[in-house]
């Protein structure tokens, strides 16, 4: 009798742990997702789970994910680190439908324990963005502007936040001035200001001063007059949040350790500057050490993930210098979307060197992993295209379509 007792406490006890494992592992599944910023499988997995659980299940995984480690590709950083700050606040309003709102001054703890009380992720959605709407009129009025990007924002904003947003940017340039000492122009108030924040960033200025001709193009993209006085500035207002206070400052001073840490989507103009000069640089002296800062620079874009860098990716794997060429190549690999997909299946059509055929099908193997679309984007490469590897192309079709 005692030894039933024992036997039936041992399998109670084997069921406990199994049921963790599954908890643990569907857990993974959405860290691992927001990590490599897949919003639809991470979308499809909230649903599924407030589908066959509850909301409150759902938003419970969702929270833990904070707290576990993600798998990072070999040179991109740690082999593992926890989703980085911004990331998972960008996926936090974006699985919200709140994209736009993220540099509002509440702390993405705050946000998810107000989920709690409500009863689907539609409910949280609609009490969600009139809060947001609430909290960044306020803010906005206040004239901090920064992070509030009419680019990035929701379709569903209203057109009153919008025209406020334009109007209050715009003032905020009318009101600036510039203290010039030699010849050397301080615009540390204008990287303040979210217009001129933008603009610094896409011309890759780094540092607070530039000079007069600098100055001039940058000028020429604000469209707006900015008068320079030889007389002190006036005190700078900062970011109401903290974390955007901390990706500012990374952004003026191009420090890529601190971007990566935050993997904000609004790091991506900086480190597209940094890896352009880091090529230039290369180009010039070809060395292991400039060699080491590409490669540096790419895994940033992999660490950060967005979408614009698969362009810039697949622009540089055309390159003819073939070390930067599979360096790039393998760095999509790691962008697990249709878009990366479809950029290397159409250099594999194109291309004769053997060294990148390979290098891209190792690359798409990689893909099809995580994006089941992949598949078809291979088909519809072999169906519609003249393709110069198509004995490779269709082998690599079998390949994994065989691939669960």
């Amino acid at each position: 009798m005692a030894k039933d007792k024992d036997r039936e406490s041992i399998l109670l006890a084997v069921k406990e742990r199994v049921k963790q494992s599954e908890e643990l592992q569907l857990t993974q599944m959405i860290v691992d997702a927001i990590g490599e910023r897949r919003y639809l499988d991470l979308k499809d997995l909230i649903s599924q789970i407030e589908q066959d659980r509850g909301w409150s299940e759902a938003l419970k995984h969702f929270s833990k994910a904070r707290g576990i480690s993600y798998i990072l590709p070999i040179g991109a950083g740690p082999s593992k680190t926890l989703i980085e700050d911004l990331k998972y606040r960008e996926t936090v309003f974006a699985l919200l439908e709140c994209n736009g709102f993220e540099p509002i001054p509440i702390t993405t703890e705050d946000i998810l324990s107000r989920l709690e009380n409500e009863d689907s992720l539609i409910d949280a959605s609609k009490s969600f963005h009139t809060e947001c709407e609430l909290l960044a009129v306020k803010q906005i009025e206040s004239g901090d502007t920064l992070f509030f990007n009419q680019a990035h924002l929701d379709s569903s904003i209203s057109i009153d936040i919008a025209n406020l947003l334009e109007k209050m940017q715009h003032e905020e340039i009318a009101n600036l001035s510039l203290e010039k000492n030699g010849d050397k122009i301080n615009i540390l108030p204008l990287w303040y200001s979210e217009k001129g924040r933008q603009t610094l960033s896409q011309l890759g200025i780094k540092g607070t001063k530039i000079d007069s001709e600098t100055f001039d193009i940058v000028i020429s993209v604000i469209r707006q007059k900015i008068p320079i006085t030889e007389t002190t500035m006036k005190p700078i207002a900062h970011p109401s949040n903290l974390l955007y206070r901390t990706l500012l400052t990374s952004t003026i001073n191009h420090d890529i350790e601190s971007m990566c840490s935050l993997a904000s989507k609004y790091s991506y103009h900086p480190l597209k500057s940094i890896l352009e000069e880091s090529l230039d640089q290369y180009k010039k002296h070809s060395s292991s050490t400039n060699f080491r800062k590409v490669l540096t620079c790419v895994n940033a874009h992999i660490r950060v993930r967005t979408s614009e860098s698969i362009l810039l990716l697949e622009e540089l794997a055309h390159l003819k210098n073939t070390r930067i060429a599979t360096t790039t190549i393998t760095a999509l690999g790691n962008f697990y979307n249709e878009s990366a997909a479809s950029a290397l299946v159409d250099l594999l059509c194109e291309t004769k060197d053997h060294e990148i055929v390979n290098t891209t099908i190792r690359a798409i193997k990689n893909v099809s992993k995580k994006c089941f679309e992949t598949k078809y984007v291979v088909r519809n490469a072999i169906e519609s295209t003249a393709c110069a590897n198509i004995g490779r192309l269709k082998r690599l079709y079998k390949e994994i379509w065989k691939e669960k």
